[in-house]
């Protein structure tokens, strides 16, 4: 899809006039028309890698399997540890410490006298 953008554009056709046509070709699968215009723009510029970048920031998800051991063994040690402590030794948040416990490892809370 990306190769038909940059033909399109260096054909000299408008971002309008490629979106409509992949509307045409692609139904529900069409990028947005401002993607298509960025594209569009990108590729007029010389700038013809359609790849995403590379972003800065925490990895997507921390529901990892070495987490998920990691926590497993921590509970199987100390039944009453809290998800605050897992959380502090964890260093990763605690709706993913929840996720972890509850989706991955199926536990549930117990509350205690």
């Amino acid at each position: 899809m990306a190769s038909l953008h940059r033909v399109c554009t260096i054909l000299k056709i408008q971002p309008v006039q490629i979106f409509s046509e992949l509307q045409e070709i692609l139904c529900v699968d069409c990028p947005s028309r401002s993607t298509v215009e960025r594209w569009a723009a990108r590729f007029r510029s010389g700038d013809a890698d359609v790849t995403d970048m590379t972003r800065s920031g925490r990895p997507i998800s921390a529901t990892t399997s070495e987490n998920i051991a990691l926590i497993e063994s921590m509970v199987m040690e100390d039944k009453c540890i809290t998800v605050n402590q897992l959380e502090q030794s964890m260093e990763i948040s605690s709706g993913a410490i929840h996720t972890i416990l509850t989706t991955e490892l199926s536990y549930r809370t117990i509350y205690g006298e």
